[in-house]
């Protein structure tokens, strides 16, 4: 799939000031259903649960999810959303090792990574089937952003990116501001700096290829990276608690609601934690998802993709982590909309085929391994 800047701006045109609606049957919790999901949802009550694997969704939005989901559907007390989240490259690894050994306990898998999802349908034939309501509501964005898809097999329901977050309040961070790669390795900031782990991410590694492609020398970044003796951490909460806690204050790769959800527990922090941007561009990560083909629960797990690409699982995700729909028309939740982008004031970047970036991942994890391993 290959994408462009006019596609991306284009996108973010459409998705700013469109307004869409759907025309479909009430549902208990006051949005419109499908005949698809009213079939889907009937048999999804009497499985009884859903599993689905991925690295974003927090404990809060999950629960969140959960009653959503169920009131939405009329699923019943019972019915339970089990949350499993991993980084990027062990969700992968998780379901791979399911498909290998024909034994799952999955049934939905959201990630970026669209050379695993292109490999395990093309080889072993390895989602199920989607009849989606909403997808038609997405694809079009979806595009334009030059993101990676596969219906009816996988879909991609959303995005995040990789800012830069500090906390101005620790010791010798109070000038500090970051509006390119250059300034994540000034020296202000020697000690007090994150590395991320790109060996264990799916998204670090796509990240750094976009980044390759459109100029940036990430090499020697690294470089310079490492004269600021950093430590090294892939996971987004760790690194976020470290910078609250001053004993990292900067991390170069962190997600914007990571900020948002430290705020919402504790409101102080939103005067000391900040969020810059990168002038060189912004990567886009479309996260896929698609439902395993021999997962406990198939029609709850077809019926929770279809909720992911609807207005209502939006608002929950976004809402709950500060990330982007690709649902044409959307408009975020105002308690989440201060920590997105204005993404029409940004360069936004892809990569030239998210499928063939895959086989990049060696050499580009290889060189950060000289310097950080």
């Amino acid at each position: 799939m290959k994408n462009s800047q006019r596609n991306f701006s284009t996108w973010l045109i459409a998705a700013a000031m469109a307004i869409s609606s759907i025309g479909m049957v009430g549902s208990a919790s006051g949005g419109m259903i499908s005949p698809q999901e009213k079939k889907l949802a009937r048999a999804a009550k009497k499985e009884g649960a859903v599993v689905i694997i991925n690295p974003l969704f927090s404990d809060r939005t999950a629960k969140r999810m959960q009653r959503t989901f169920i009131k939405r559907y009329g699923l019943g007390s019972s019915f339970r959303l089990h949350n499993i989240r991993k980084g990027t490259g062990s969700t992968v690894a998780t379901v791979r090792q399911e498909i290998k050994a024909g034994k799952f306990t999955i049934d939905v898998h959201l990630v970026s990574a669209p050379g695993f999802f292109a490999a395990a349908q093309k080889k072993k034939k390895a989602f199920a089937k989607l009849d989606s309501a909403h997808w038609k509501d997405n694809v079009k964005l979806v595009e334009k952003a030059g993101q990676y898809h596969n219906y009816p097999y996988v879909v991609t329901p959303l995005a995040y990116t990789f800012q830069p977050v500090w906390n101005s309040s620790c010791p010798g961070m109070k000038n500090i501001n970051i509006t390119s790669y250059p300034e994540t390795v000034q020296p202000a900031l020697n000690g007090k700096t994150i590395s991320p782990d790109i060996t264990k991410s799916f998204t670090y590694t796509n990240t750094v290829i976009s980044l390759i492609e459109n100029g940036v020398d990430m090499n020697a970044l690294w470089d310079k990276l490492k004269a600021t003796k950093p430590i090294i951490e892939f996971r987004t909460e760790p690194k976020m608690q470290l910078v609250i806690a001053c004993e990292r204050p900067f991390d170069m790769y962190n997600i914007s609601g990571r900020v948002y959800q430290n705020v919402l527990k504790k409101p102080a922090l939103a005067k000391v934690l900040k969020i810059g941007y990168y002038k060189e561009g912004q990567v886009m990560l479309g996260n896929q998802a698609a439902v395993v083909k021999g997962g406990p629960h198939p029609n709850a797990g077809k019926l929770l993709v279809d909720f992911l690409l609807s207005k209502e699982g939006a608002d929950v995700y976004v809402e709950g982590e500060a990330i982007y729909s690709f649902r044409e028309g959307y408009t975020a939740p105002a308690a989440a909309r201060p920590y997105l982008l204005d993404l029409n004031k940004h360069k936004l970047l892809g990569l030239k085929d998210w499928v063939g970036a895959q086989r990049k991942f060696k050499k580009t994890r290889g060189e950060w391994i000289k310097r950080f391993k």
